[in-house]
Formats: C-alpha cells, structure tokens, sequence
C-alpha cells in the first residue's frame, strides 16, 4: 500500500453499536468531500459493514483471538500499519482501542497525527478488565496529539481522569443523520403491538450490556403495568446479556408485557413507531440513540447519568431525567411522558443540532491541522 490517507480511522469491529455507527457517518461525510479515507477494523463481519461508504476503503487487520488478550493481540498489526502507510491522520474510538493505539505507536508514530475519539466516561464503576484499560489510558492518554470527547461531561472526565491538558482536549458532538434517520422512521414496523390501536410501546435500544441497565427498565414495566395495562416494552439489540434479561422477564411474569426481540435491521423503524423511547444506562458517554428518538420527534425519558443524557435533554426541558438504577422512578416518569407527550417539532428541533455537518467540519479541520 503506498498512498498515504488523509485519515485513518480504528475501530474493534462492525458490529451494532453507537460509536461504530457515529465513525460510519463521519467516514463517509469526509469521502464525499473528497477526503482519502481507511476505515481499520480490528476483527472480521459485523452487521453495519453494508453500511459503510463505498469511497472507504476498509482495511481488515484480522487480529487474532487469543483469550485473556483481546485486543492487545492487535498491537504489531497497527504498529505495521502506521509505520507502512503513514497517514495524515490516525483516529481511534473507544477507550480500550485508544490505549492499543497509543502502545502501537510509543516512541515512532512517523509524523502521523494520533486522534483519541473518547465515547465514555471516566471514573465509573467497572470490572477488573476495564479498571486496567483506565489506568493505562491515565498514564497514556497525554501521548496524543488531541483527545476528541463527545459531550462537555466526557472531557471533564477525561481532563481529570487522565494526563491530558485542557488544551489538549475538545469537544465533538456525536453527528446524527437526521434526515435519513426520518426517512427509515417513516417504515411501518412488523409487530403487532406496534400495530395496535388500544396499545402505547415504550422502547428501549442497545447493546444487551450492564452498561445499559435494562433490568431496571424491565422491573420499571412490572410496577408500570400494575397501573397501566395497555403498555407495552420492546427492547430491540442483543449482547452476552440478553439471556438474563429474558430470565428475569420470565421470573416477573411479564412475558405478555415484554419482547426482547434481538437485533433488528432497521431500528430507527422501531423508534419511529415507538410511543415513548426510554434510556435507563448507568453510564454513557453522549447517547447517539437518545438523539436518533428526539430526530423521530418521539418522547423520551432517560437516567440523568454521565454523561449526555443532561446536555441533549437541556437540562430536563425535552424529556423528564430520573435517578440511576430507581425503577419506580422511571416507571412515573414514564407513566407521565405517555399521558402528556412533549411537541414532537420541540423534539425534532434539538436533534437537528446534531446534524452531522459540525462534526465532519470538525474532523475535517483535524486533517488540516486546524
């Protein structure tokens, strides 16, 4: 390979996930200004590589699975890979891949430009694994030439969590495609409580993670569906999880009540449909699917944790903020969303701040060295 890219973007695989999602709309948005751009991806398939600009070229590092490794298996791969194509500028997402690319490039990165694009908050409860990823990113995170965190509450996190100075760090609000966003919307979506007249749908989207806290959304619906009998959960993506989850909607009886349908092709579908789009995460970073529900103009009700929820919401104007981890406090706000929704045009109107214009300007400037 002798071209050098404009940017190069790094990223663990294709799956459905929002950070994934997020680079596929930047990529893409920089190819069709007429940027040369990689996409690396780190392992194989993935359901959005469909997805992806057919100007980006994807550049499959196929790195091997070794257990109690992970990622870490990747690191001569991106090391040859820098060294050999040098390009402009080298982007990574996600903590654990920003700290495989910052060990991949010590001590020679070739004049290429090192981009962390941080999605999550610092300083939150984890397990062991994650724990060590954070104190290696406190140690290396200054290495970088810029560390991109997408809400005001991510670099806070970031500034205080890691070596990395203020000036060091900016702000890039995740992009959302609103448009083609209301384009999908607008499809009718094949179940039958969505069809129903007399039935009002709550939906919750995303990765079947304790990150995301569905047990409390599912135990939300059980003291919901004591007072109201016409509501409805559906809960639409799959993860290690989804088992547990469909356990414990087993356990409280909800089997009526609640679907857990796994992966859907067109989830935006389903937020369009939707009555009500609940997020009850324990963390995020800037939720992309809490501004894809506002983009459909469908109520929201989230957790008021770190970071994102806060600043989409505007402070609670646009979509009641409960406590982490309270269902009955979700179950109300809920119950109340439901019986006096918010204007849609209010809802559509925030998301357009998000339109992916910003963003790709802001990424555009990194490659100028702006």
């Amino acid at each position: 390979m002798s071209r050098a890219p404009d940017a190069s973007f790094f990223l663990p695989s294709l799956s459905m996930g929002g950070a994934q999602r997020v680079t596929l709309t930047i990529t893409g948005g920089l190819a069709e200004r007429g940027y040369d751009i990689d996409l690396l991806v780190a392992y194989p398939g993935g359901d959005l590589r469909s997805e992806v600009d057919e100007r980006v070229e994807v550049v499959d590092l196929d790195i091997p699975i070794v257990p109690g490794v992970g990622l870490l298996a990747g690191l001569p791969s991106v090391r040859s890979y820098v060294r050999r194509v040098r390009p402009n500028v080298f982007v990574s997402t996600m903590t654990f891949v920003n700290v495989v690319t910052l060990l991949s490039t010590l001590g020679d990165a070739g004049g290429t430009r090192i981009v962390l694009a941080e999605h999550d908050t610092f300083g939150m409860p984890h397990g062991p694994k994650v724990r060590l990823t954070q104190f290696l990113a406190r140690h290396l995170y200054s290495r970088a030439d810029q560390v991109v965190a997408v809400s005001e509450g991510v670099a806070e996190s970031v500034v205080a969590g890691t070596r990395s100075h203020a000036s060091d760090v900016s702000v890039f609000h995740n992009p959302i495609d609103v448009e083609a966003i209301r384009v999908e919307a607008a499809t009718p979506v094949d179940h039958p409580w969505f069809e129903a007249e007399d039935r009002s749908v709550v939906l919750g989207v995303g990765r079947m993670a304790r990150q995301k806290d569905f047990p409390t959304l599912v135990r939300a619906m059980d003291r919901l569906h004591d007072r109201r009998d016409d509501v409805r959960l559906v809960i639409v993506g799959k993860g290690p999880a989804l088992e547990d989850l469909r356990d414990l909607v087993a356990r409280l009886g909800l089997e009526d009540v609640v679907d857990l349908p796994g992966y859907v092709e067109n989830v935006y579908a389903y937020l369009g449909n939707a009555d009500l789009f609940a997020l009850s995460s324990i963390r995020e970073g800037l939720p992309t699917v809490l501004i894809e529900a506002l983009a459909c103009g469908t109520p929201v009700v989230a957790t008021d944790c770190p970071s994102g929820p806060r600043e989409i919401l505007e402070d609670g104007a646009l979509g009641q903020l409960v406590p982490v981890g309270d269902p009955e406090a979700l179950a109300t706000a809920v119950e109340e969303t439901l019986s006096n929704p918010p204007q849609a045009s209010r809802l559509r109107s925030r998301a357009d701040d998000f339109a992916p214009e910003s963003a790709i300007d802001n990424y555009e400037a990194l490659i100028a060295g702006r």
